[in-house]
């Protein structure tokens, strides 16, 4: 197999700390190595990222790849802002509204080189995936009865199910019974989905799994 550089481009600190803590050492056995570079204007600060700044640090990526470089993205549809294609559809699930929003960005970036991903709904919607490894990265908290609330809350819902409301965004449930997410998120995240696995992630997360798939394949050359 050839070897493949990919490049992560993420909405945040929490998301890089992903790509280089996780999702970039699983890469690394399919001969896929990647880099998580931010997009927000300061790299210690997560925040909504535009439409506007993707395109322009997407563009010049792909201005400068060759054949065995890649670029994908790494941001949430909860708070997505001036992306094409984005406004909900009444009745639309969120897995057709981000294949939608996903065929719209490559459209506009045509580039075999590019591979667009949107999270549903939130990157934490993979922390969600295992409750149980909360307490591993807060240990000083009483988390016990925070948990079966926390399980109780989102019922019977997959982990990308949990939807994107103001109040009812994965991260939002998080902190709300977390408080010291909030802060801590760009650390904990990333250590409890390392904690939990890229295959167990995969398994409870359909849309994240099929993200992985395509990154497996490029070393291949067999990407769609």
């Amino acid at each position: 197999m050839r070897a493949v550089e990919l490049t992560v481009l993420c909405e945040g600190p929490t998301e890089q700390n992903f790509v280089s803590q996780v999702l970039g050492p699983y890469l690394r056995g399919h001969r896929v190595f990647a880099k998580g570079t931010t997009l927000t204007a300061r790299p210690s600060v997560s925040g909504v990222v535009s439409f506007e700044t993707m395109r322009g640090a997407i563009k010049n990526d792909l201005g400068r790849r060759r054949d065995h470089q890649y670029v994908t993205t790494m941001v949430d549809l909860y708070g997505l802002r001036g992306f094409p294609d984005q406004d909900k559809r009444a009745g639309e699930p969120a897995y057709d509204r981000v294949a939608r929003i996903e065929k719209a960005m490559a459209t506009g970036l045509p580039s075999h080189g590019f591979i667009p991903y949107v999270q549903v709904h939130e990157f934490e919607a993979l922390v969600l995936v295992d409750l149980d490894q909360l307490p591993r990265e807060f240990p000083d908290s009483n988390v016990s009865g925070t948990l079966r609330n926390l399980r109780r809350e989102i019922g019977s819902f997959a982990s990308e199910e949990v939807d994107d409301g103001i109040r009812t965004a994965p991260s939002k449930r998080l902190i709300r019974h977390i408080p010291d997410y909030e802060r801590l998120k760009a650390i904990a995240g990333p250590a409890i989905c390392g904690h939990i696995g890229i295959e167990r992630l995969r398994a409870a997360c359909p849309h994240f799994s099929e993200l992985i798939e395509h990154l497996q394949g490029l070393a291949r050359g067999i990407a769609v």
